[in-house]
């Protein structure tokens, strides 16, 4: 039996006396992995950063009981995941205004975006960061495609760079399922995507 790191449970139990050194140390290490894994799933800064308030929030106002074998990772990206999967079954049973005034992409949170992954532009002419871009937000929006079941774990896979081991501990499913899961996702994405390949 794994137990949690004495970070953790430092943390952790910070948290339930309400002491407020341990909680900015919890924003300051979980802060931006909850924030990117939102936006990777909702596609939206502010719906990414509304999740990631409601996570902590919610953390604060009632710390977890973890089981011993259990992580605070774990607990927080399970948090996060059925918020975000809650906002998006929300978002498809209401239809959505457009403005066309907006623009067509939404803001990554700090740091690298896809595209710069991509391509170092610098290096590139203007039709190749062009056709870059293309292909970072064809990508982007072939992942936002995908069913639930396969795009969380291509997301803590791919982005979040967790372990197929941790993102079964999250999911509550095997690795050799993530395994599967990840697999197949990127199967879709390479078909969905051979156009721009």
């Amino acid at each position: 039996m794994e137990v949690p790191p004495p970070e953790d449970q430092a943390l952790l139990a910070g948290i339930a006396d309400r002491d407020p050194e341990a909680f900015q140390a919890l924003m300051e290490r979980y802060g931006r992995p909850v924030l990117n894994i939102a936006f990777r799933l909702l596609n939206s800064r502010p719906d990414a950063e509304e999740v990631a308030q409601e996570v902590f929030f919610r953390l604060y106002q009632q710390p977890p009981r973890l089981d011993p074998s259990s992580k605070l990772f774990t607990w927080i990206y399970r948090v996060t995941i059925n918020r975000c999967l809650d906002l998006l079954r929300h978002r498809r049973r209401t239809p959505t205004m457009v403005s066309l005034d907006a623009p067509l992409e939404q803001g990554e949170p700090e740091g690298e975006t896809f595209a710069e992954k991509l391509s170092h532009p610098s290096t590139l002419t203007p039709q190749e960061q062009a056709v870059r871009s293309e292909l970072a937000a064809a990508t982007r929006r072939a992942i936002s495609t995908l069913p639930e079941r396969l795009r969380v774990p291509l997301v803590l896979s791919t982005f979040d760079e967790l372990s197929q081991e941790a993102i079964a501990q999250t999911l509550g499913l095997t690795p050799k399922a993530v395994e599967r899961r990840i697999a197949r996702a990127r199967e879709l994405l390479k078909a969905r995507l051979q156009p721009y390949l």
